[in-house]
This record gives C-alpha cells, structure tokens and sequence, in this order.
C-alpha cells in the first residue's frame, strides 16, 4: 500500500515537473508586450474600425458620425475635439 501511494505521489510529480518544463520552453512566459500611454488619435480610430467592441456605447470614444455613438449610454452626439498637439479628432460626448 505504501509502495503504490508513492508511485502515484513521483507520477504527479513527474507530470507537474513535465508540465512546467514544456510551458519554460514554449516561450510564453517570454513574451514582451509594448504599450503606449497615450495613443494618438489616428490609431484609435483605426482601432475603432478594426476592433468593434463597443457595444454599449461608452463616453469619449472615438467616432465618425452620431451613429457611431449608439448604444446603452448617455453619451449620443459625435463632437470634434482639439488635442494638445492641435490634431482634431471625434469623440462620443453628453452634450451635442
């Protein structure tokens, strides 16, 4: 009895250390991630194009029109805004 508990402890050993040594070596855990603080108003309309995740509609997203802006929110109007670099770009806003 004794000898089988610890053939099954060294088997689930054996399986964790195989585990953890296939996933070292795959590399995920290596993966480098490059982010920026503050995206500029170009990409984050392409953003909005290519990834339209904005179901509910949330306030200061990027926008094109007022359609754009549709969705369980209180933020309904497309409105121009000007950055600090003076690029112009569309926001989803409360007020019109």
């Amino acid at each position: 009895m004794a000898a089988k508990n610890s053939e099954m402890k060294f088997a689930i050993f054996f399986v964790v250390l195989l585990t953890t040594t296939l996933v070292d070596m795959s590399g995920i855990s290596k993966m480098q991630v490059m982010a920026l603080r503050d995206i500029p108003p170009q990409e984050t309309l392409l953003k909005m194009k290519l990834l339209p995740t904005n179901i509910l509609g949330l306030c200061n997203e990027p926008c094109s029109s007022n359609s754009d802006c549709i969705g369980i929110t209180l933020c309904q109007f497309c409105k121009e805004k000007t950055d600090q670099y003076g690029l112009t770009y569309r926001t989803c806003n409360l007020l019109p």
